[in-house]
């Protein structure tokens, strides 16, 4: 298992600019037709004024906040072929609006070891990515959850 010393650890600052036709085709892949995702003209008459993403968009950003981070991928020994994505949630400080960039910064939140009922032993790590907007306010925080089975 990783070190603990690693928890902190900033894996890559990057930044990504939210169209309104990617969000349009995010929330259409969900199969979500709310007009605020997807209607310029209802979204302006919204209570936010402009095209809002849907609540799991950032995890469209997952590949900016995480690149460069694959050298502390392979420090965390985490065996990639038992790999699972284990659970995601997201915070909000104020929807996602089309026509912003924000600043999207990795890091390793916490790392942990459980027991399975079988006795194998698994390794947590949680990631967790900050949106900024271009004022450096918050927007979101993301957190997901890796968890392998040990080698």
């Amino acid at each position: 298992m990783a070190s603990k010393d690693m928890i902190g650890r900033e894996l890559s600052t990057g930044t990504a600019t939210v169209t309104a036709e990617h969000v349009a085709a995010f929330a259409r892949a969900l199969g979500d037709d709310n007009p605020l995702y997807t209607d310029e003209g209802a979204a302006r008459r919204g209570p936010f004024g402009a095209i809002v993403a849907p609540p799991t968009y950032p995890i469209a950003f997952m590949v900016e906040a995480m690149s460069g981070g694959m050298n502390t991928f392979l420090e965390l020994g985490l065996n990639f072929m038992t790999l699972v994505h284990g659970e995601q949630e997201f915070e909000y400080a104020r929807p996602i609006r089309a026509g912003e960039t924000l600043t999207l910064t990795g890091r390793i939140a916490d790392i942990y070891e459980k027991t399975n009922s079988a006795g194998a032993t698994l390794d947590f790590v949680v990631m967790e990515t900050e949106g900024k907007d271009t004022a450096g306010k918050p927007v979101f925080y993301s957190r997901n959850v890796l968890i392998s089975k040990r080698m």
